[in-house]
């Protein structure tokens, strides 16, 4: 029986503020702006007990001495003078203009994670992370937006600005007038606030977008003067085969050796527009040792002359030109497969062919150069495979194959960013690799809990974890190695940690067992019916709950004096649901209260629902509303939780050397707007 949950408010308080003004368009003066606030955000969080005052802050705070009262000259000198000095930094990072600002993001890489990975000598170099540390500026944590997800964040990150501004309320919301059951994807969605890429194209400074969740390019407020986008859909998706000896034909093209004769299989590629080419596959015995087996599987395309031969457990790449119903012309997309095993006795095989894909970026021009140099995409790691292995050995892809996906994602980033740094001019370039957060949603197997744990298997994960780590400590090595250190500026950041889950809990299943979400079967599937009184969106382990409300929604059911009956229904249904006696929701937020929150915008729900760490939310429906969970981590909670806070890291002498406390998500943007020279909003929003 589940536990009420007894107070839906009361978990993340707002905090009061006020703002000095900025009197000037000097951009000296705005840096001076930009200098106090960061110390003052360093040392004044009166609502955190991470926080205290210094007295040397205090003096240089003090020198801005009412809200709304300006600085004057001979204090403007005199702080530019102590921030000049080295020994004098203490909290603040340098202001100064730099030629170039590379910011990339490293999705899911909590504060926690990052320390545990500057802790081990094995991970962190001198060169990639260890030198961000020792070299830079580094906080010690960033407190990221409410709900913690991908969209929400990278939106805050790039704006300064929270979703109650910005819009982006969920990786996926409902847009009041929407019919009931629309979805919004967070991705694409228009941003309420100028992206920092906006404002640096409207200041001639050119910028360049390299795959930044939101920036889809469909838009002008989406896009840089180049840049790459996602791309949604592969043209034809991965495929596991077991090719079985008896179903096979003898390849008289491939010699005999040992008098063992040579098998091949021919497997079809097609998309959803037609046959697009044949993969050959032959098994054979290369060696003449006296000891008939096979050993060698050699690969060509259908038509080709000539084999590769691929040593057992080894990749190959595939390529092919087509067009996909979405291309405007004839692309080259590529497929990245794996032997997974060789039986050699009996020349069985177990193939991985890797799913197509192509590049996408824009202009043309600049995408034909970079595909030119670099290849097609080669895909993102194949999650469902891997959470399939962790069940059962012998299905899906093993943990080595999924981390050899990971670090091939993470070095094809590379070549782009190394490409585009020697090849374009740029003032600003943004970049974001989805690796971290891939591997964790799939393998962060560490609770007794979860479905797939054993000891073996949590010391598998948790060793794949590392190597993860190494892939991005020579990613961020290979990015500074290709700045100029007196010059240039890189900075890291990351959006959210990650929390292990154990079990998923189907918010519109739990709705619909007490008559407040109505369904229909459509196409073999059960829907949401248009006429439910109301429907939840799903994201991370955060719900937004929307109701359909006559006179607001298209068809709308709801009567407004029912409303609020039917919102208190919803919340004591999802209160009540639990785990042997503990509740797994922890906070309900009405609409009234989402301005502490920072998440009071029309897109958000009528009620929105945090769930516990250890719990996903899904808006699935059948069956029981909370089972276990096939995947292993999640984020999307209330951003109290320190686990979740994202990192803040940046290299460069226009950056200087600072070590910051906590900071939050708004501040990261002033602070590379400071260091491309824009007249950003450089306004103090210390806390009163």
């Amino acid at each position: 029986m589940g536990r009420k949950l007894k107070n839906f408010s009361g978990v993340c308080q707002a905090r009061p503020s006020h703002q000095l003004s900025a009197a000037t368009a000097d951009l000296a003066y705005r840096a001076v702006l930009f200098a106090i606030r960061l110390l003052r955000r360093t040392v004044e969080y009166a609502s955190s007990p991470h926080y205290s005052k210094t007295h040397a802050a205090q003096q240089l705070c003090g020198l801005a001495t009412k809200p709304g009262e300006k600085v004057g000259l001979a204090a403007t000198f005199l702080i530019a003078l102590v921030l000049a000095i080295p020994g004098c930094r203490s909290g603040a990072p340098g202001t100064a203009e730099a030629d170039r600002v590379v910011m990339v993001s490293f999705d899911g890489v909590g504060v926690e994670l990052l320390q545990d990975w500057l802790a081990d000598p094995d991970v962190a170099t001198a060169g990639g992370l260890g030198g961000m540390v020792s070299s830079g500026v580094v906080a010690d944590r960033v407190r990221m937006a409410n709900p913690t997800l991908t969209s929400v964040n990278h939106a805050t990150l790039i704006t300064g600005e929270w979703p109650t501004t910005t819009g982006i309320v969920s990786n996926g919301f409902r847009t009041v007038g929407d019919p009931l059951t629309e979805r919004t994807n967070g991705f694409s969605a228009p941003l309420g606030a100028k992206a920092l890429w906006q404002k640096a194209r409207e200041a001639g400074r050119r910028t360049g977008v390299l795959l930044w969740p939101g920036a889809d390019a469909k838009t002008e407020q989406r896009r840089g003067d180049f840049g790459m986008v996602w791309p949604e859909n592969s043209l034809v998706r991965s495929k596991i085969y077991e090719l079985l000896s008896e179903e096979a034909e003898k390849q008289p093209e491939l010699p005999p050796q040992d008098g063992l004769d040579a098998l091949s299989w021919r497997i079809p590629v097609s998309s959803r527009s037609g046959h697009l080419m044949d993969i050959e596959v032959a098994v054979l015995d290369a060696t003449p040792d006296g000891r008939p087996r096979f050993d060698t599987v050699a690969v060509r395309k259908g038509g080709d002359l000539f084999w590769r031969y691929i040593d057992d457990r080894g990749w190959f790449e595939t390529q092919l030109e087509a067009e996909a119903p979405e291309d405007s012309r004839p692309r080259q997309y590529g497929a990245w497969s794996k032997i997974l095993h060789l039986d050699r006795h009996r020349g069985h095989l177990r193939l991985y062919r890797g799913s197509f894909n192509r590049l996408m970026a824009y202009p043309e021009a600049f995408e034909d150069e970079l595909t030119a140099a670099v290849g097609p995409w080669p895909g993102v790691p194949d999650s469902r495979e891997v959470e399939r292995w962790w069940l059962d050995a012998a299905d899906g892809i093993d943990l080595d194959t999924y981390i050899e996906q990971i670090e091939r994602l993470d070095t094809y980033l590379d070549d782009i960013a190394a490409w585009v740094m020697d090849h374009e001019e740029f003032r600003l370039l943004v970049a974001y690799y989805p690796t971290p957060d891939e591997y964790q949603h799939a393998s962060l197997i560490v609770d007794r809990d979860q479905w797939a744990w054993s000891e073996g298997k949590a010391f598998a994960a948790r060793l794949g974890l590392e190597r993860v780590g190494r892939s991005m400590d020579r990613s961020v090595a290979k990015l500074w190695s290709a700045l100029d250190a007196e010059r240039d500026v890189l900075v890291v950041v990351s959006d959210h940690g990650l929390l292990p889950i154990h079990d998923e809990v189907l918010i519109n299943q739990a709705l619909a067992a007490v008559g407040l979400v109505e369904t229909e079967e459509s196409r073999g599937r059960t829907r949401i019916a248009p006429s439910s009184p109301m429907a939840a969106f799903t994201s991370g382990s955060c719900a937004h709950l929307y109701l359909n409300l006559k006179g607001r929604e298209p068809g709308g059911v709801v009567e407004a004096l029912e409303a609020d009956g039917y919102l208190r229904r919803a919340a004591r249904a999802l209160a009540d649901l639990g785990v042997e006696g503990e509740a797994v929701v922890e906070r309900i937020a009405a609409r009234d209260e989402l301005a502490a929150l920072d998440l009071d915008h029309p897109n958000a729900g009528d009620l929105v629902v945090f769930l516990k760490p250890g719990y996903a939310a899904s808006s699935r429906l059948g069956g029981d509303a909370i089972r276990p969970s096939r995947y292993y981590g999640q984020h999307g909670y209330l951003n109290h939780h320190n686990a979740l806070c994202g990192v803040f890291l940046a290299r460069g002498a226009p950056a200087g050397r600072a070590k910051l406390e906590e900071i939050q998500a708004v501040d990261v943007e002033p602070m590379v707007a400071a260091w491309l020279g824009l007249s950003a909003d450089l306004e103090l929003r210390a806390d009163s």
